[in-house]
């Protein structure tokens, strides 16, 4: 068949979660015996790596995690409650509620513990050469950027009539507004 090639997008969007799923079910095994899951982990990562100088309020670290503030503090409520972090309320705005973490996190700067990161990570990607991860790396960074960086969409694409052109429906505003263009 000739003409254009077809468009990997829809492939590579779903590829993207089969394999968050896998890595969430292998990395759910790997944290079993600290009693976390991935989505916990991911959490504590965040927290330590994207607010190393300071205690993030919920709503920050929401933005940064990619999810709702009320999925945030419930994985943060769990956290709490198995000794890993804490949640405060700020100072300045007893509104907000700032997330502290606790000593119980340098179980991951132990020997024991970076040895077993480094078998996972091994593991997970094994069948990829160094630069190809670094690239790999690259690109789902420059994308996250991207897709952080828009507000969410609701609805499903539409085809408007007498256009070629496909839309996303955003209820919220009772309007329809385009699709980000491909690069």
């Amino acid at each position: 068949m000739h003409g254009q090639p077809p468009d990997a997008r829809p492939i590579a969007f779903g590829t993207l979660f089969v394999v968050a799923q896998h890595l969430d079910r292998l990395g759910d095994v790997v944290l079993a015996p600290l009693g976390l899951t991935t989505k916990q982990w991911l959490l504590l990562a965040v927290v330590q790596r994207g607010f190393a100088e300071r205690r993030p309020t919920l709503t920050e670290t929401a933005a940064a995690y990619g999810s709702s503030r009320q999925n945030v503090k419930a994985i943060a409520r769990g956290l709490e409650a198995a000794g890993y972090l804490r949640i405060v309320p700020d100072p300045a705005d007893r509104r907000a509620s700032r997330l502290e973490l606790t000593d119980k996190v340098g179980v991951f700067a132990t020997p024991e513990w970076r040895a077993r990161e480094v078998a996972f990570f091994s593991f997970a990607f094994d069948d990829l050469q160094l630069p190809e991860v670094a690239q790999l790396a690259d690109l789902l960074q420059r994308w996250l950027a991207v897709v952080a960086s828009r507000p969410a969409m609701a609805g499903t694409p539409v085809v408007q009539p007498r256009s070629t052109s496909v839309v996303w429906s955003a209820p919220w505003v009772g309007a329809s507004i385009p699709r980000p263009s491909a690069k």
